[in-house]
């Protein structure tokens, strides 16, 4: 018997959307809803253990899977505690849905009652209100055309008496969301005066960021060979183009040391999907000629002003400069200064562990198809900087909002988006301490999932940053639990590791791995990461500001 819902209508909308998963935390809101996907059973229900777990499984699914991540929640506290993630989702751009019901209308004294639609707007998603059965569709189809833009999370929020409403005699199927408009065909003369300043450069380099797209990106290594120009890339569209022979890595002080030194020299650098934020561009591109070609109009000059904007899809743009600059043929261009990428000197047997012989041993450990995720925190500069890339679809970092500890969940929904392939997150120990309880989840559904805890006994960032100020550093440092030990409580073969020699140990495990792993592996509290430093040398004359991640 067919569901006349508005509840059955939203989940005959999510079927329509081709929502495969839903990550969830049941309460009174959202128990009919679940109930409801799970006996249609068409859509897999995940049951997280935390709201904010629930939203960054939704976040990571979205960014390894390319499709709208979906979660939901219930009322009240159970969508303030997703505050975190949501925020963390919008500073990304990922396209979440997040379906939260609200308290009955007019209960006034209902004791989860809050102000839903000012918190959800202040943390950057779209609030969508249903009011009335009759605009399900309307409603729902908003949410999925918002998050399909481009332009982060949306949330559907109802009231659960309008929920389990009846529909309208006579509603019409539900009709999925358009997806998103072509992008504006960049002005020729635009493209003329963008080919005009290329020619001129001695030493241009190219900046691509996620408004390349992984699989149309090769005319942007024809342009780079026609030009003999380095390309670089933003931390979000790490390992695009990384076979490339001209390609450099990552930019930024979280990057490669070859990529920023050849930002650094550049006289004309062509910045294309990216937003070129300070982070990616050591400081800004000052005394460069700078080239931005982006299909959305707000992203140019957003953080450096370009001398040539062109509004644009980036990958027609690059084939137009292609055939202004064929004439002249292809240049031999320049080639950047040779210079090594991390620590040198990092051998031997230590103990505690570099964290840099951490990253070394599991970048050669791991496949070159590995999927990624490295959260926030001083251990991570070292994974972002060295831990290769070879997919940008395959990499995501969380740090977006500046948070730590939301890697283990993106993880998780990245272990649902590529169901069958191991997963790989980098964290650190405060940051785990923060989502432990969702290593049940992940053994809850024998995920394959390999939990790396870069364990420095406190939160590393702070130690350097209050050692800098002159403060004493106790208040950063704790005694945790044995985590390894902990791990292994919620079911997880788990391996401490601590001295370099045991890094061997890595490979054998993984060989073997089906479900959840986890490696506690102790390292160096002292080791300072070369980004970190600078951070460490502002906070002795002024406020620290800590790196973003770009948005593209």
């Amino acid at each position: 018997m067919p569901d006349e819902t508005v509840v059955g209508a939203v989940v005959q909308a999510l079927e329509a959307e081709g929502t495969d998963v839903v990550f969830a935390l049941m309460g009174d809101g959202n128990l009919d809803l679940l109930s409801r996907i799970s006996a249609a059973g068409r859509i897999k229900v995940v049951h997280a253990c935390h709201e904010q777990g629930a939203v960054a499984m939704a976040d990571g699914y979205a960014r390894f899977s390319g499709k709208p991540g979906v979660a939901s929640v219930t009322h009240g506290p159970g969508l303030s505690n997703t505050a975190t993630s949501l925020l963390t989702a919008a500073a990304a751009a990922s396209p979440v849905v997040l379906i939260a019901p609200d308290t009955p209308t007019g209960d006034l004294n209902h004791p989860q009652r809050f102000d839903q639609q000012s918190f959800i707007r202040s943390t950057g998603a779209l609030f969508r209100p249903l009011y009335r059965p009759e605009s399900v569709h309307t409603d729902t189809a908003a949410v999925f055309r918002h998050v399909r833009s481009g332009k982060g999370p949306a949330v559907l929020n109802a009231p659960v008496d309008v929920l389990l409403a009846r529909m309208p005699q006579g509603t019409a199927p539900y009709r999925p969301a358009d997806g998103p408009p072509a992008g504006p065909l960049p002005d020729p003369a635009a493209v003329d005066a963008a080919a005009a300043a290329l020619a001129a450069a001695r030493r241009p380099v190219i900046l691509i960021g996620r408004g390349v797209p992984p699989d149309d990106a090769a005319p942007v290594g024809d342009l780079a060979d026609l030009l003999g120009a380095p390309i670089t890339t933003s931390l979000k569209a790490k390992g695009l183009l990384a076979r490339h022979p001209r390609s450099l890595g990552t930019a930024g002080g979280l990057g490669t040391i070859p990529a920023a030194r050849a930002l650094a020299d550049a006289d004309c650098v062509l910045v294309l999907g990216a937003t070129a934020n300070q982070w990616t561009t050591d400081g800004g591109l000052d005394g460069r000629v700078v080239v931005q070609v982006d299909r959305d109009a707000e992203a140019l000059g957003r953080y450096t002003r370009p001398d040539v904007a062109v509004l644009g899809d980036a990958v027609t743009t690059v084939t137009a400069l292609i055939e202004r600059l064929s004439a002249g043929g292809a240049r031999t261009g320049w080639t950047p200064p040779a210079i090594p990428n991390g620590p040198a000197g990092v051998t031997g047997d230590t103990a505690p562990v570099h964290p840099q012989q951490v990253v070394d041993a599991l970048d050669a450990a791991l496949p070159e198809d590995r999927l990624l995720v490295v959260d926030a925190g001083h251990f991570g500069s070292y994974a972002q900087q060295t831990l290769r890339s070879f997919d940008p679809r395959r990499y995501a970092f969380t740090h977006d909002f500046g948070a730590i500890g939301q890697a283990l969940g993106v993880s998780i929904g990245a272990a649902f988006a590529k169901e069958g392939e191991r997963v790989t997150v980098v964290l650190g120990d405060g940051c785990l301490m923060m989502s432990l309880n969702e290593l049940a989840t992940a053994r809850r559904y024998d995920l394959p999932l390999t939990v790396v805890v870069m364990n420095d006994g406190g939160y590393g960032q702070e130690r350097h940053s209050l050692r800098a100020k002159g403060y004493p550093v106790t208040g950063s440092e704790h005694s945790w639990p044995d985590i390894a030990r902990i791990a292994e409580g919620f079911g997880i073969p788990s391996h401490s590791i601590e001295r370099a020699e045991s890094l061997a140990l890595i490979p054998h495990v993984l060989d073997q791995a089906i479900g959840p792993v986890l490696f506690d592996v102790h390292i160096d509290p002292d080791a300072q990461n070369r980004a970190f430093a600078d951070i460490a040398a502002r906070l002795r004359g002024s406020d620290a500001q800590h790196p973003e991640g770009e948005t593209r």
